[in-house]
This record gives C-alpha cells, sequence and structure tokens, in this order.
C-alpha cells in the first residue's frame, strides 16, 4: 500500500514520488554537508555553547574529537546513501533504497532522543522549551520525508509483483 503519491512540502513540490525523492537526496546530501562543516568548526575550536548544539557539554579535548569524527562518518555514509538511494530509485532496485532509508531513520531518532534530553535536562529554561519545539518540528518534517521515500519504495514493489493469472481452474 503507497501511503503519499506525490511530495509536497514547504521546501519540496512535485507532483510524483521519483522527481521527490531525488529531490530528498539532495537534500539529506546538502544537509549532511552543512551538518559535517558545523561539526569539524567545533572541533577545531569553534563556538559550541548553545543549548541547542548536538555537541553541547562536550569536552573540546577528548569526547568532542570521537563523537565529531563518528558524525562526520555517519554523514558521509548518509551522502553515500543518497547515491545509492537516487541509482536504486532509477534502476528500480529498493535494496539500494534501504541504507538510506535506516539511515535516516537513525537521524530522526536522535532528534526525538535529543529534544527529549534537551528537555529533561534544562526544562527550567524557556529557551529549551522552543529549541525543542523547533527541533521536533524539523523531526517531523523529517518523517513526511521517510514517508515519501517509503512510498516510493513501495511504489517500487508493486511495479515488481508478478501478476499471476490461473487460466484453468
Amino acid at each position: 500500500m503507497v501511503l503519499l503519491n506525490s511530495c509536497w512540502s514547504p521546501c519540496i513540490w512535485t507532483d510524483d514520488l521519483r522527481s521527490g525523492c531525488t529531490a530528498i537526496a539532495y537534500y539529506t546530501g546538502a544537509m549532511s554537508i552543512v551538518s559535517m562543516t558545523f561539526i569539524i568548526f567545533n572541533m577545531t575550536g569553534g563556538d559550541s555553547t548553545q543549548l541547542y548544539n548536538p555537541l553541547f557539554e562536550a569536552d573540546v579535548r577528548l569526547s568532542m574529537q570521537v563523537i565529531g569524527g563518528l558524525l562526520i562518518v555517519y554523514f558521509l555514509q548518509m551522502i553515500g546513501s543518497s547515491v545509492l538511494l537516487v541509482y536504486g530509485m532509477h534502476r528500480l532496485v529498493r535494496g539500494l533504497m534501504v541504507p538510506w532509508m535506516a539511515s535516516f531513520a537513525l537521524a530522526i531518532l536522535f532528534q526525538l532522543v535529543f529534544g527529549l534530553w534537551l528537555l529533561g535536562g534544562y526544562y527550567i529554561y524557556l529557551d529549551t522549551v522552543f529549541y525543542t519545539l523547533v527541533i521536533w518540528s524539523w523531526m517531523g518534517y523529517n518523517i513526511y520525508l521517510w514517508l515519501v521515500v517509503f512510498s516510493e519504495f513501495r511504489e517500487i514493489e508493486k511495479l515488481q509483483s508478478p501478476n499471476i493469472e490461473l487460466l484453468w481452474p
């Protein structure tokens, strides 16, 4: 069952799922590059004192270097899975779409847990509630994008399913 038939979001407007998934892959690649740039800035001594920063409260000498390195590897993997998403979608190979869906689901889960951590740890600051709402709004947008890709996955599955007719009972 296909959940969505088009991709209509604030940043991506398409009538079909295929071009929407291509735009989502470009969005994922661009956001990965921006995030890697921000993480490298933080790892080299940049300002990481904002509450909404995922590397907030990380030690510049040790934990930020380790976690930042893991995040850079993750975002490089996201760029690679975005390429696989586009290639798999145009070649109708559903298995190449799965790494993007799994990796993006992990990013959505991180946004949920990070928002809960912000609320649980810093609930006395009103700014934290606003930051959490912004993060969760972005998470809702990412859930919608994941559903668009999942719908294209199901559409390809429907195209590849054999139609068997019994001619003689």
